[in-house]
């Protein structure tokens, strides 16, 4: 009997070990000063933040957004299961955006929820949330053949203007002079666009080839440049080609230029080594399945945005934001400020309750009771789950549970007590009669959690996991170790129990 509780002794004892040792981590987290954070490296840093307990939007702030997928050009073929690759394609690129704990679901049949708590750069994450990012290979005309078609379209233009117009009133070259140094600036854009628009210049082009506006831009004193080109229709490659994208510095003409660096399947390689070795404009074949997109004048973390989207994958139809709202920290503070302080208030109301009633052993259950938040706060973090405010209230409600086991083993010690049973007898009696109750009780309450956590979403989720984890510690607290502590008190030859 002394070896069993022992062996026990040792078990509750490591287990409170590790709790304390997995909550440091949340306790030296929460308590860095300004001072600190600066200093610290950013490895250690790292580490903290991944093992320190991860609070949800409601507590951390964030943002909420909710994205239609507009299905309207799908075909009957692409529609089904189009919003769940879409949400599978948005889930890896926000994993890669490097936020802790988003929550990303289906709503609907065409709608799909995302909350990314601690986000700071809004913009940028609905940014890479919203690219529908097709990537594609394409060949680009020759310079001889664009100067070509571009000097037909002039010629059509001007003549097509000069039948209407006084020569006077119009350029004499209307397409070629919004042109410097080869780009056209961004605000003349839209005036070559309605060139393209004019009835008959569509049959000037090349038939497989089309225009495309370069991402490069040129600054050419306070006007900004875009580069125009005249590309394949047919892409060579598509994304599915595309095995890796890493975002790397330097390029051919800038060393500390941007660029993003793709490995290709075994595959596209072959047909990326055949298409170049016939290109005339390849200088020489590529056979290795690695390229770069160079990113010209654009800052790294275009670059760094780019290939995250390559590697997520192309959505398989636009996505449109029809919802978004930001939580701000304070606003999280308040509401940890709140929730932490009903909790208090309950659990010291419980407490006192414990202590009134069941004297001695009420004690012990306070004790257990702590235990019971110190050992569910470890699992949370060690575990990664996310606490939420829905949480909290699932932390008030594990207290009630946790009293409640108590006060069943309690209510049973006194009535074999009451038929004149040794007090060793009444506490195995009394826990053993209990047991049963307690696991069918708490067995359903984890089950509502199980479901709770399975389906529901954000918030919800939060709550059935905190139920969940707060049972397994309640059990543990409520029968295995107060029963060692009741055991150890009998041990001594106590002659009256408290309780």
């Amino acid at each position: 009997m002394k070896l069993e509780m022992r062996i026990r002794s040792v078990v509750i004892l490591i287990a409170i070990i590790l709790a304390a040792w997995q909550l440091s981590y949340t306790w030296k987290y929460t308590h860095l000063t300004d001072e600190k954070l600066a200093s610290l490296p950013k490895s250690e840093l790292k580490k903290l933040h991944n093992k320190a307990i991860k609070l949800g939007l409601d507590l951390q702030g964030g943002m909420h957004l909710v994205l239609k997928v507009d299905m309207s050009k799908l075909s009957e073929k692409e529609y089904a299961g189009a919003t769940d690759r879409a949400l599978e394609i948005l889930r890896n690129r926000v994993d890669q955006f490097g936020v802790s704990e988003p929550s990303i679901a289906k709503q609907g049949t065409d709608r799909i929820v995302i909350q990314i708590p601690g986000v700071v750069d809004k913009a940028r994450a609905k940014e890479i949330i919203g690219k529908t990012a097709q990537l594609e290979f394409r060949l680009v005309e020759r310079d001889e053949v664009t100067q070509e078609v571009m000097k037909k379209i002039d010629d059509f233009i001007y003549k097509k203007e000069s039948a209407v117009k006084d020569t006077t009133e119009i350029y004499e070259h209307p397409l070629l002079s919004i042109f410097y140094n080869g780009k056209i600036a961004k605000s003349d854009t839209s005036l070559f666009n309605e060139y393209l628009r004019i009835e008959g210049v569509d049959s000037l082009i090349p038939t497989d080839a089309e225009f495309l506006w370069n991402k490069s831009t040129h600054n050419e004193g306070i006007e900004e440049y875009l580069e125009l080109l005249l590309v394949k229709k047919d892409a060579c490659l598509k994304g599915d080609a595309i095995v890796d994208a890493n975002a790397n510095i330097g390029t051919a003409k800038n060393s500390v230029g941007a660029r993003v660096d793709l490995t290709m399947t075994a595959k596209a390689r072959r047909d990326w080594a055949r298409i170049t070795e016939s290109a005339p404009v390849v200088i020489e074949r590529i056979v290795g399945g690695n390229s770069m997109i160079d990113m010209g004048t654009s800052p790294f973390k275009e670059a760094q945005d780019l290939a995250l989207i390559i590697r997520a994958g192309a959505l398989p139809a636009p996505v449109e934001i029809v919802e978004e709202r930001s939580v701000g920290p304070s606003l999280g503070a308040d509401s940890i400020h709140s929730g932490m302080r009903a909790t208090y208030i309950s659990a010291i109301i419980v407490l006192i309750f414990m202590i009134f009633f069941y004297a001695g052993c009420g004690l012990l259950a306070d004790f257990a009771l702590c235990f019971n938040i110190v050992f569910l706060l470890a699992i949370l973090s060690a575990f990664k789950a996310t606490l939420t405010l829905p949480g909290i209230a699932g932390i008030a409600l594990v207290i009630g549970a946790a009293v409640d086991a108590n006060i069943l083993i309690f209510e049973r010690i006194k009535e074999e007590l009451r038929i004149g049973k040794t007090i060793r007898t009444a506490i195995d009696a009394g826990y053993a009669r209990a047991f049963v109750t307690i696991i069918d009780a708490n067995a359903t309450t984890f089950l509502a959690g199980v479901i709770l956590y399975f389906l529901g979403t954000g918030p919800t989720k939060g709550f059935g996991i905190t139920l969940m984890i707060g049972i397994i510690a309640n059990i543990f607290t409520a029968v295995f170790m107060t029963k060692i502590v009741l055991d150890h008190i009998v041990s001594k030859g106590v002659k009256k129990l408290s309780i």
